[in-house]
């Protein structure tokens, strides 16, 4: 989602010329990444032992890790804050959705320059399946995200028990008036159906990474620095078009995360709640991520397939002239 942290750093201190986004279309050479960082390690006086190489191997997880984090805990405090300061949480729609927005504009820049800032397991599997990503680094991804998500949500409840302890009276609810556990997990509208919320789910992450896919295309019309600005207003765009039903989640780890967290203590009824919801923010992202990379990538011819194409066919013509 952003720009690799290696190219970057080496073209900054005159040791390289690559500039290129790292997961961007046709760029991808994940191969010499290793390579680049014991280098670049050696140049700033690092030893190459197995400490430092397993500082390199772990370096994109664990900043998948802390910038999902990040990206977590500014989303579930947006939704804590308006949850103990309103008792309409209507009303603070905007509000959640620019610090949802907000949030993962800061994960990116945390984290784009080192993993990519997937920061979304939708997001990772459709790197992998399109953009060049190892699947081998796919469950690693996964992992860290969700790790990330899980701490991200315990920080933001930690900011608020005692915040919630005079709203809730002490007594940790999960709907309702005084319900707060949907500031972490989500679900869906009482009178929206897991079907309907599925589908909601699914259109609004396929907007989502058809939208990231666009940005960070270097062969379209991408956003290069502001990358991660863009990205974060795509989400809050995204929330205030088509979230209202589901309260739009978008991202699996996003939402198991923080329901593992609140479950501490809202109990097992946040797994349970309106028909056993969890499975469809979680399933529905997966699949509608998927179809929005292979929209992108089926229909959306730019500039560089375009020359592709052109080259190939004169080169077949070429041939042909030559044979006869």
């Amino acid at each position: 989602m952003s720009n690799s942290a290696t190219p970057a750093r080496f073209a900054s201190e005159g040791k390289g010329s690559r500039s290129r986004s790292r997961y961007s279309r046709g760029t991808t050479n994940f191969d010499d990444r290793a390579g680049e960082e014991i280098e670049f390690a050696s140049q700033k006086g690092l030893k190459d032992t197995w400490v430092t190489r397993m500082r390199i191997f772990m370096a994109p997880y664990f900043a998948e890790f802390i910038g999902t984090a990040v990206f977590v805990l500014m989303g579930c405090g947006a939704n804590l804050t308006y949850t103990v300061l309103t008792s309409n949480a209507e009303s603070a729609w905007v509000g959640n959705a620019l610090g949802w927005g907000i949030g993962l504009m800061l994960g990116v820049f945390v984290a784009g320059g080192v993993s990519g800032a997937m920061l979304n397991p939708a997001v990772a599997l459709s790197f992998a399946g399109y953009r060049g990503l190892p699947w081998i680094q796919v469950p690693f991804y996964f992992f860290a995200e969700f790790a990330g998500a899980f701490v991200g949500a315990l920080l933001a409840y930690a900011c608020f028990a005692h915040s919630l302890d005079p709203f809730d009276g002490y007594n940790r609810q999960i709907y309702g008036p005084f319900g707060s556990a949907g500031a972490f997990g989500n679900f869906a509208r009482p009178f929206i159906g897991n079907g309907a919320a599925f589908l909601s789910e699914a259109v609004g992450t396929g907007l989502l990474v058809l939208g990231i896919f666009a940005i960070t295309d270097t062969n379209n019309f991408p956003a290069r620095s502001c990358t991660p600005i863009a990205i974060g207003l795509l989400l809050t765009g995204l929330a205030l078009s088509i979230g209202y039903p589901t309260g739009y989640s978008f991202n699996p780890a996003r939402d198991l995360g923080p329901r593992c967290a609140a479950a501490i203590w809202y109990g097992s009824g946040v797994f349970t709640f309106h028909g056993s919801y969890t499975w469809v923010p979680v399933a529905a992202p997966m699949a509608g991520g998927i179809l929005g990379a292979t929209a992108y990538e089926a229909l959306i011819v730019s500039r560089r397939a375009v020359v592709e194409d052109t080259e190939s066919v004169s080169s077949s013509e070429h041939s042909s002239v030559s044979l006869e």
